[in-house]
């Protein structure tokens, strides 16, 4: 193999490396795109959530509560879970890593899939509770329940 050719595979496998980035979460396309564990279109950003596998797959998930059975039923093993986000209620732009949120479980409060849970950063869960009542939960409690039945 001449040199140039040899080059030129050199650098399409750099580039071929270089575009396979660390899996990461994606922007949902709202009104169009279905939860992965209700299958209802998912419409309201701040109760959102996605979990993205090692190898890039990523699920979406209308509400909180969605996400959280999905993980407990187990049809993505653990080991093939890269990381779980979800949209802070308050800024629903925002995603925050599932494990590191604060769970916020208020029974008046309208969920898509009536959990009645609203996923916050840390420093807001207990303003928040101090404002719409409820009882703060955490990850590991919300995945050993999956919709808090």
């Amino acid at each position: 193999m001449s040199v140039a050719p040899r080059l030129f595979a050199i650098g399409a496998a750099v580039g071929l490396a270089a575009s396979c980035g660390a899996p990461a979460a994606r922007p949902i396309a709202y009104g169009k795109e279905a939860c992965r564990h209700c299958h209802m279109t998912i419409a309201d950003a701040r109760f959102a959530a996605e979990l993205v596998t090692v190898k890039g797959k990523v699920y979406v998930f209308d509400d909180v509560g969605c996400l959280a059975a999905f993980v407990e039923s187990g049809k993505v093993p653990a080991t093939e879970i890269h990381s779980m986000w979800v949209n802070d209620f308050l800024h629903s732009d925002t995603r925050l890593e599932a494990r590191d949120a604060a769970y916020l479980r208020v029974d008046s409060l309208q969920t898509p899939m009536g959990s009645h849970l609203v996923a916050l950063r840390p420093a807001d869960a207990t303003k928040m509770q101090g404002v719409l009542g409820g009882d703060l939960v955490a990850w590991d409690h919300l995945e050993d329940r999956g919709h808090g039945d």
